[in-house]
């Protein structure tokens, strides 16, 4: 009988070891410091998908952004994203939907700079579609670059300067009143050319062409549009010089380096009211992106400077761009002079 009853308790000892032993194998995830990671901080764990809403039709800039974001987030955490598109009303048919959701988080809006140039631009309530978000992630910068011909004579900001101000000169670009038009405004009051005029076209490629073809003098766009096209960086809105663009000189280099602050950004939001918890949770999140080597990589190849700027930075950074849109539009009695937003 003793001897059974030791049998019986090594048996149950061997079999608590085993018990106490035994462990889930970790996810890639929890490999990398991911997930698990962020929600024991935070006190936040994705309990369902996250959906994130483009305002800019697949392939877009935003769009592209996004899905590279959640490809590489895979490595980080085993929450499930899915990446959704829905254009419309230059980004408030989007904004409507995630506003339309619950504030819990599993709805995210990516959204650029583009979407407050047309908000003032069409002298939207900015209390509902800018402050009725929290801005939690700026993610990148975009950089402008004033492009012109690659054939043109044009090599230097002071011999374009030196053209626009002996007489009046064309700049052709996206619609009146967009990001692209208003980076220009902006470029045109710091640099002192005040007869020129800005020629639209349906879309930022017709622009280019038009550019090409010699309707214009130049145009605004981002760096990365001259690749495959007859067209060179004269000079790019950058504090850094860009790696594939080493030679191009910034404005700092021309004699005005407050304009090298001037960028598209692109970055994402929350419906005001969400957790304080799961923000956080996606601020890490996007740290660690932000950190990876591929994420890097992939945006230097196209010329964008990526980074993480929180909701205090971040929305810093759209209070200017109100106030600066505002201001321009209704120095050209664009908008009505009593919009404030």
């Amino acid at each position: 009988m003793k001897k059974v009853l030791a049998l019986l308790l090594s048996l149950a000892m061997v079999l608590s070891l085993a018990g106490c032993g035994s462990k889930e194998p970790a996810t890639k995830a929890q490999e990398a410091g991911g997930e698990g990671a962020a929600a024991s901080e935070s006190g936040w764990t994705p309990s369902q998908p996250i959906t994130i809403m483009n305002y800019v039709k697949a392939g877009g800039g935003m769009d592209i952004a996004t899905r590279k974001f959640v490809e590489i987030a895979a490595k980080y955490t085993d929450a499930t994203f899915v990446v959704d598109n829905t254009p419309g009303a230059g980004g408030m048919t989007a904004m409507e939907y995630v506003l339309s959701q619950p504030a819990d988080g599993f709805t995210i809006f990516a959204g650029t700079v583009s979407n407050v140039a047309y908000l003032v631009a069409n002298e939207e309530d900015l209390e509902k579609y800018i402050w009725g978000f929290q801005w939690i992630d700026d993610i990148m910068a975009d950089p402008y670059s004033v492009m012109v011909p690659a054939g043109s004579d044009i090599r230097t900001l002071e011999d374009l300067l030196a053209k626009c101000r002996a007489e009046g000169t064309v700049w052709c670009g996206p619609s009146t009143g967009g990001a692209k038009h208003l980076a220009a405004l902006q470029l045109w009051g710091a640099l002192g050319i005040e007869n020129a005029t800005w020629v639209p076209f349906e879309s930022g490629p017709d622009a280019l062409l038009a550019v090409i073809g010699g309707q214009g003098i130049a145009t605004v766009g981002n760096p990365g549009d001259v690749e495959g096209k007859d067209l060179k960086n004269l000079v790019i809105a950058t504090n850094e010089k860009l790696e594939k663009y080493p030679d191009v000189a910034n404005f700092a280099d021309c004699g005005y380096p407050e304009l090298d602050e001037l960028n598209m950004w692109r970055g994402f939001a929350v419906k005001k009211g969400t957790p304080a918890e799961m923000t956080e949770w996606f601020q890490k999140l996007v740290d660690q992106v932000t950190a990876d080597e591929e994420w890097q990589k992939f945006f230097a190849d196209s010329s964008i400077v990526v980074f993480n700027k929180t909701t205090e930075e971040f929305e810093a950074i759209i209070k200017d761009n109100i106030a600066d849109y505002i201001d321009i539009l209704k120095s050209l009695e664009l908008i009505d002079a009593s919009y404030e937003g």
